[in-house]
């Protein structure tokens, strides 16, 4: 743990959350859960490895679009304001270039809750995936990027940022701003099919949690 003072008021706790053979214990790593969002035909699955501190999760789902979401998601419970890192990479060649992946924070584990992630596709599309209302649909804002490893996901009060860069490269990075999340919610990694009847599988490295809390 780092304590790091700026100014007067705010006292930032760094937890940097990284994956070692402590948690060998933990089946989940960083993660307290693992579970189906939506009507998934196949049952997905995470494993952790506590030696090397990579994920590999696999899941099917239709899709992650207008009113209903389909998804394996191993996910842990936060407060307040957040950095998700991780780098990625799908594994085998796949069936719809849909496919997708990548790190989600949800206020509910419906198929329709308000939701955002940052997702990488099959063919390589890189956006930010988000639900503004209960059962509405998703909105979606493109990167210019294709196919990054590295994939962050942070929260800053009522807006959110996607991060994303390959090796040895800036980020590129926008913000959705203005939206109406509690102060807890779901965040961990996900991966969706896009083709109900298929399972694909990711394999995520580096996975940290970075969290920020303002003094009250």
């Amino acid at each position: 743990m780092r304590i790091r003072v700026q100014g007067m008021s705010l006292i930032t706790l760094i937890l940097v959350l990284t994956c070692s053979t402590s948690y060998g214990q933990e089946e989940f790593g960083l993660f307290d859960h693992a579970i189906d969002i939506g009507p998934v035909l196949h049952k997905g699955t995470t494993s952790f490895n506590p030696h090397t501190g990579s994920y590999e999760l696999s899941g099917a789902g239709a899709n992650i679009w207008f009113a209903k979401d389909e998804l394996h998601f191993t996910y842990k419970k936060l407060n307040g304001d957040f950095r998700l890192e991780t780098e990625g990479h799908l594994i085998g060649e796949g069936v719809d270039t849909h496919r997708k992946f990548g790190w989600m924070v949800r206020v509910g584990l419906d198929t329709s809750a308000v939701m955002i992630a940052a997702a990488v596709h099959g063919d390589g599309l890189t956006s930010i995936q988000f639900r503004k209302q209960e059962g509405g649909n998703v909105e979606e804002v493109k990167s210019t990027m294709v196919m990054p490893n590295k994939i962050h996901l942070e929260r800053r009060g009522r807006s959110f940022f996607i991060s994303v860069a390959h090796d040895g490269e800036p980020f590129w990075t926008v913000e959705i701003p203005d939206l109406d999340f509690p102060e807890e919610v779901y965040a961990g990694l996900f991966i969706c099919s896009h083709n109900a009847e298929v399972v694909e599988r990711v394999e995520f490295e580096n996975v940290g949690i970075v969290y920020t809390e303002k003094n009250k």
